[in-house]
């Protein structure tokens, strides 16, 4: 394998996704900090890196329509369509690496579970953040969940940087600010736990 997307691809071709790690029954603690951020179904939203997860189906449940769907893996993107059936047309895909993308409009919620953690070069981090710097709106929220400073180092064979308040205010930019942090307890599919911190994030009011 040459590239982190080879690597996503072949896990999501290879294995079952209900069995890997980072696999969630139910995205409790997404669902709960949309709710903190008062999100509405109005509102456009991006899950940056979904991989498989079932948000999207939580989403469209809620009535969410204006939904994006963004991975490295088309295998990933696939099993999402192929498991949302009659509802398979409402998200859009799309496969690509958010460090490289390049958007045409705004998004009202920026929803990340775990992919800025796996961005271990600061020059990568950068570009997340400036990508994210100008694809959220002025009045939006992004939810950005990574390993805490208790959490893994490693995650699937890659490296990770662990976070917590104070190193996530040092990669944001300028004119963004951190509004709050929770953290979570993800138990894994073979009853191993993780700690995450999730942060939400916001352009500063003048």
């Amino acid at each position: 394998m040459n590239s982190k997307k080879d690597h996503w691809q072949t896990i999501y071709k290879n294995r079952d996704y209900r069995q890997v790690g980072w696999y969630q029954e139910s995205p409790d603690i997404s669902l709960t900090l949309l709710t903190a951020i008062q999100a509405s179904p109005s509102q456009s939203i991006i899950d940056v890196g979904c991989g498989t997860s079932v948000l999207v189906d939580n989403l469209i449940a809620r009535g969410y329509q204006k939904i994006t769907l963004l991975d490295f893996s088309r295998e990933a993107l696939a099993l999402i369509r192929a498991r949302l059936r009659e509802h398979a047309d409402i998200p859009e895909y799309l496969c690509e690496d958010i460090i490289k993308v390049s958007f045409n409009r705004l998004f009202d919620i920026w929803h990340d579970r775990a992919v800025f953690h796996f961005l271990t070069d600061g020059q990568e981090r950068k570009h997340y953040m400036a990508t994210l710097q100008k694809s959220l709106s002025k009045t939006g929220r992004a939810i950005i969940g990574t390993f805490s400073v208790e959490g893994p180092d490693s995650c699937s064979g890659l490296d990770v940087v662990q976070y917590n308040d104070a190193k996530m205010k040092t990669e944001l930019p300028q004119n963004m600010e951190l509004v709050s942090s929770r953290s979570s307890v993800h138990v894994m599919p073979g009853g191993s736990q993780q700690q995450y911190i999730y942060f939400i994030i916001r352009h500063k009011t003048e």
